[in-house]
């Protein structure tokens, strides 16, 4: 039943996360170099952030280091 409440590039990322991946309840507005996203899950050395440019959506696996929330 979850998998049917989270789209596909997004379970497709969780499945192909550098370690094991802790899903967020709330998503955190992060910074990303000049990229403006969400947080949505982190492993220990990554965090999945996803991002819409005009129409498409992106998911992407980010280093820890390189994500800053905003406040």
């Amino acid at each position: 039943m979850l998998q049917t409440l989270i789209p596909q590039s997004r379970e497709q990322a969780l499945n192909d996360a550098p370690g094991r991946p802790v899903i967020m309840l709330r998503p955190a507005p992060v910074r990303v170099r000049s990229m403006i996203g969400n947080a949505i899950a982190y492993t220990v050395t990554h965090v999945l952030v996803e991002w819409d440019t005009g129409e498409e959506h992106h998911v992407r696996w980010e280093a820890n280091w390189l994500v800053r929330r905003v406040q």
